[in-house]
């Protein structure tokens, strides 16, 4: 199922969506990191920076869950797309094209209960560890952080599955999980009395931040024209309130490199999905 969105409105569609240009709206699939209202407003700078440099109406959409954005990935289902590095990289793998991705790096952690007695990620035997969405960014580099500990999920910790960054973190607070991974933004969210409760063991792994790739089937000079809006975009006073406001802090050129250094959570996720390898 996949959630679109226009300036103003909100309509839910079952289809596949052809790659667009000219007349037809340019379609900008959105990763569903947040709730969906919060996601369309936070993109809103974007959608009207496109729409301004490139002349055509552009419209937001999201999917359901992450393992639906991953059927949209798969599908091509997407002029462009704010997407996870791990979905990203195996849409560049796939021919797609790689446009920017976002300055800063991610790095997965875990939020551990200050008088939970959990100090390194080792102590985790017989623990349980809460989880987010089982295909983000966060979920699959922190397991693949634990495994190089020789820590494996169902042999030496228990997974908790949670629908959110937010409600893993809480899980930790209340007791109910020993440690949750999840990465420095959540917790820079979360509420302070919550916050306050957590220590966190930052991992040692650094990945790019959010991919933004364009359609195999756009024209090499139209995603050109894409990616010099978005460049365009952080340059003007909308777009550094917009990078400064979502710790994005500017764009940078998304290179081979960033796909190689997710390749490993690449064969997670194709381990984990049942999808077909690059």
């Amino acid at each position: 199922m996949v959630r679109w969105f226009g300036a103003l409105c909100l309509t839910l569609l079952v289809a596949f969506v052809p790659p667009s240009w000219g007349a037809e709206p340019l379609k900008v699939l959105l990763l569903p990191y947040t709730n969906t209202m919060a996601l369309m407003k936070l993109n809103q700078p974007i959608r009207q920076a496109l729409e301004t440099h490139l002349g055509v109406p552009v419209v937001l959409f999201t999917s359901a869950n992450f393992e639906a954005h991953f059927d949209d990935i798969r599908h091509g289902n997407f002029d462009v797309a704010i997407t996870g590095p791990h979905f990203g990289a195996w849409a560049v793998m796939h021919g797609h094209r790689p446009l920017l991705r976002y300055r800063p790096s991610l790095s997965p952690l875990l939020a551990v209960r200050k008088a939970g007695g959990i100090t390194r990620p080792e102590q985790l035997r017989g623990k349980v560890v809460a989880l987010s969405d089982a295909l983000s960014t966060s979920s699959l580099g922190g397991q693949r952080w634990l495994a190089e500990l020789g820590l494996s999920p169902g042999r030496d910790y228990q997974i908790m599955n949670s629908p959110s960054h937010t409600t893993a973190i809480m899980a930790v607070a209340l007791g109910q999980a020993d440690a949750a991974i999840t990465t420095h933004t959540p917790i820079k969210q979360a509420a302070p009395e919550i916050a306050e409760q957590l220590t966190l063991i930052v991992s040692p792994f650094a990945m790019p931040h959010l991919f933004t790739i364009a359609n195999q089937s756009l024209p090499a000079d139209q995603a050109e024209k894409i990616k010099a809006a978005l460049q365009a975009f952080q340059d003007t006073e909308s777009g550094q309130s917009f990078m400064t406001s979502t710790g994005y802090l500017g764009y940078a050129e998304l290179s081979p490199a960033d796909v190689d250094a997710m390749r490993p959570v690449v064969s997670m996720l194709l381990t984990v999905t049942g999808a077909p390898a690059p």
